[in-house]
């Protein structure tokens, strides 16, 4: 415990170093343009998180810069996917475009984006360094063709591996009702949700208690505790070669129990289809038992809710045990995420738009990223940044106010010690236990597809996915028996050349990892 200690200590000492190792020096920010630019920027990601003009950070950033960024995407689209298509069929495209990096590398390639590597090297200090302190950060933004089509980010800093980010939480009132202690196995988990089923321990006489709900519609936590992934390819760590997971005898073993979980009504009937407010309707409704979720945003909802809901104490537990009895956190963050942005073909002003993401790299663009504007969401006490009431105090908890003031992951650099201040005491709790006691596993990552392997993913993958997402959901809601159907599932995935599939996920980890 001591070590894990010492080393959350040295990556909050790491992150809140990051402008000292990137920034050359803490030089002013000169502004790229004396007479100011607009540039047009796509952003539309997670179906719901579209840029807008007058969010306060990047309105900071403008005027510390010069350059103004004018969004393109729309809010009434609610499918980032189709936004993003539209954009792509646009006469022009907007000067910066924003996605995931496999759409940003794949379109890049396609010549809608322009390579950056010489604009970094002459343009971009600060990204320049990092990329050389930080080797996987330059190979995660580099394409199979040697370019460079976008600028990655992070959530916690470079020198993050495995740290927290979700973990389960249950309600304690309840289990203080009931007389239970804390799960710590799965037949613990099991008997701790049929009490929360059957002896209302919201005390309203109705049988309308939910034991487990999912806020984004899975249940890969469930499937955690069976040692598989609810779907896609992942390390079989007992052969070190990469699997599909849904065809695993793990995943069978899983997939039984989950549907007979669902059968006794353990798990929320609608978990598919109730949506990102899940906590708000169950949680606010004093129905919803336990969960698994982000520690940051999912530890406010006892103070959210102690008004409407008395005595209602949500809060963090351990992970329990796997079916090999190993305590384990699947969803632990990578140091890079899955987010960047990069500059179009149409873009007048490729230099300038260069210089505007190598501020982000700056340790005051990277502090303006990770605590806002100072005076509004932050002010310094004793020579550090802290968070002001309003942020500390908003209903929605702090992640999702700051999002709506342009927090958003793109090709930045955030610090986790800003993160981590913004957590209710109880998140911080629940993460420092997590870390403390090192239950976090490091996750699989992938190198970029080629084209060659772009080619077979375009052609195989989706058909795959759909077909398996299609019989889980069959089997957890009992339309389809498992042991009669197991057989047929995994020879009809197997003549939808799964193998090529795996073939090409195993090289692309090999790649990145050897």
């Amino acid at each position: 415990m001591k070590k894990s200690k010492r080393i959350l200590a040295a990556v909050l000492a790491a992150v809140v170093s990051l402008g000292v190792l990137t920034s050359c020096g803490k030089e002013k920010v000169k502004p790229i343009s004396e007479d100011g630019l607009e540039l047009t920027m796509f952003m539309h990601f997670m179906n719901y998180t579209v840029y807008n003009d007058d969010w306060p950070i990047f309105k900071k950033a403008a005027e510390l810069t010069g350059v103004t960024l004018k969004g393109t995407a729309s809010e009434t689209v609610s499918d980032s996917s189709q936004a993003f298509n539209t954009m792509l069929a646009s006469t022009t495209l907007p000067d910066i475009i924003h996605g995931g990096f496999t759409n940003l590398n794949e379109i890049g390639k396609d010549g809608a984006l322009i390579p950056l590597e010489d604009l970094i090297d002459e343009y971009a200090p600060h990204i320049k360094a990092m990329f050389e302190k930080y080797p996987q950060l330059r190979k995660r933004a580099t394409a199979d063709d040697g370019h460079i089509y976008y600028i990655p980010g992070s959530l916690s800093g470079m020198d993050a591996e495995a740290l927290p980010s979700l973990g389960w939480f249950i309600r304690q009132d309840w289990l203080d009702k009931l007389g239970l202690e804390q799960p710590k196995t799965i037949d613990e988990l099991e008997k701790v949700w049929t009490a929360f089923r059957n002896d209302d321990p919201n005390g309203n006489g109705i049988k309308d208690e939910v034991p487990f709900f999912s806020r984004v519609g899975g249940l890969g936590s469930l499937f955690h505790l069976f040692g598989t992934n609810e779907s896609g390819y992942m390390l079989d760590e007992k052969t070190g070669k990469i699997v599909y997971a849904p065809i695993t005898p793990e995943f069978k073993t899983a997939i039984k129990k989950i549907a007979e979980w669902y059968k006794d009504g353990l798990i929320d009937e609608e978990v598919f289809t109730r949506g990102g407010q899940c906590r708000e309707q169950l949680l606010g409704g004093n129905l919803g038992g336990s969960t698994h979720d982000w520690f940051s945003s999912t530890a406010s909802y006892s103070a959210r809710y102690a008004d409407s809901v008395p005595g209602i104490n949500f809060i963090p537990m351990a992970p329990p045990a796997d079916v090999n009895g190993k305590v384990v956190e699947w969803d632990s963050r990578t140091p890079v995420h899955g987010y960047g942005w990069g500059i179009s073909k149409d873009n007048k002003y490729p230099e300038e738009t260069m210089k505007y993401f190598d501020f982000w790299y700056t340790e005051e663009g990277s502090d303006l990223i990770s605590f806002g504007v100072e005076g509004i969401h932050y002010n310094v006490v004793d020579g550090k940044k802290v968070f002001t009431d309003k942020v500390l105090n908003a209903e929605e908890g702090v992640p999702t106010y700051m999002r709506g003031q342009g927090q958003v992951e793109t090709g930045v650099i955030r610090k986790f010690d800003a993160e981590y201040q913004g957590m209710t005491k109880e998140a911080q709790k629940g993460w420092d236990m997590y870390n403390d006691n090192g239950w976090c596993k490091k996750q699989t990552e992938f190198d970029v597809l080629n084209d060659e392997e772009v080619a077979i993913n375009g052609k195989y993958n989706s058909n795959i996915n759909t077909f398996a997402n299609e019989q889980r959901q069959k089997w957890i809601m009992g339309a389809d028996d498992v042991d009669a159907t197991w057989d047929k599932y995994v020879e009809t995935i197997k003549s939808m050349h799964v193998d090529e599939m795996i073939k090409i996920n195993q090289a692309a980890y090999d790649r990145l990892n050897k």
